[in-house]
């Protein structure tokens, strides 16, 4: 699912956690850090965004801040970190500029879905990703239809 306001995102997220037992959650979007400097987004920015959205996510969680040449600097929450900032010759995947692209393909997203989230993440939406049981999922999806 996708966000274009963080508030909404939290709200998304509060209803999957009490709703559902367990979920698996991870959040990718965009930051806008033309105001920080490189110095400030290495050391302090990247632990505090990283306790704020564990805190959101009610747990501990991977994170990660990289730049990709298509969409800028993204960050990644949740299980789903491991992939994008999984090591491919000295560079993490979601650098690259397939990369976004490439997993979310292999995570079995539709080419066409797949190009619709990454044109919304290009335009600074949140991508929320939920991992649960499909009969879990279809009531869910309709409870956080009604949020937007």
């Amino acid at each position: 699912m996708d966000f274009q306001h963080l508030r909404m995102l939290k709200k998304a997220v509060e209803l999957i956690l009490a709703k559902v037992d367990k979920p698996q959650i991870s959040i990718l979007g965009k930051l806008d850090i033309s105001n920080i400097s490189q110095d400030e987004i290495e050391t302090n920015f990247e632990q505090e965004f990283k306790a704020y959205w564990c805190g959101v996510l009610k747990s501990k969680c991977a994170f990660g801040v990289f730049r990709n040449t298509e969409y800028g600097t993204l960050f990644v929450a949740g299980p789903l970190a491991s992939l994008f900032l999984n090591d491919v010759y000295g560079k993490p995947l979601g650098t690259m500029s397939a990369g976004p692209y490439g997993i979310l393909r292999g995570l079995g997203i539709s080419e066409n879905k797949v190009n619709y989230n990454l044109k919304l993440l290009r335009e600074g939406y949140y991508l929320l990703f939920v991992r649960t049981y499909s009969v879990q999922w279809k009531k869910l999806e309709q409870q956080l239809g009604k949020l937007e």
